[in-house]
């Protein structure tokens, strides 16, 4: 019993420590996402996608509608229910979502 388990640590130490390490060696520094100015190479597409389409209405009655339609699939079916109700909060509040995204820890 004690063999065994020796041999599964030693198995686990011989994967994970070097994986791990490799993991530290890669991770490079923290890129905070900003939103392109006017006048910059694809400000018109994220001006119409985000601005006016995720933080405008279309998004809020998206959300709004997702969240109902989770909230009535949430009695029938919890698996879907609760799933559909988060991606409907994320959807009306993207927009603070993207920014704790994008800060720099």
């Amino acid at each position: 019993m004690l063999n065994t388990l020796r041999r599964q640590t030693a198995d686990i130490a011989n994967v994970g420590i070097p994986v791990t390490l490799l993991a530290l060696l890669g991770a490079g520094g923290a890129h905070a996402f900003s939103a392109p100015a006017a006048g910059d190479l694809g400000y018109d597409i994220y001006d119409i996608v985000v601005n006016q389409g995720v933080k405008g209405p279309l998004g809020f009655v998206g959300g709004v509608a997702a969240f109902l339609f989770g909230v009535s699939r949430l009695f029938s079916n919890i698996m879907i229910g609760i799933p559909t109700i988060v991606a409907a909060v994320c959807l009306i509040k993207a927009d603070s979502i993207l920014q704790t995204f994008g800060m720099v820890i």
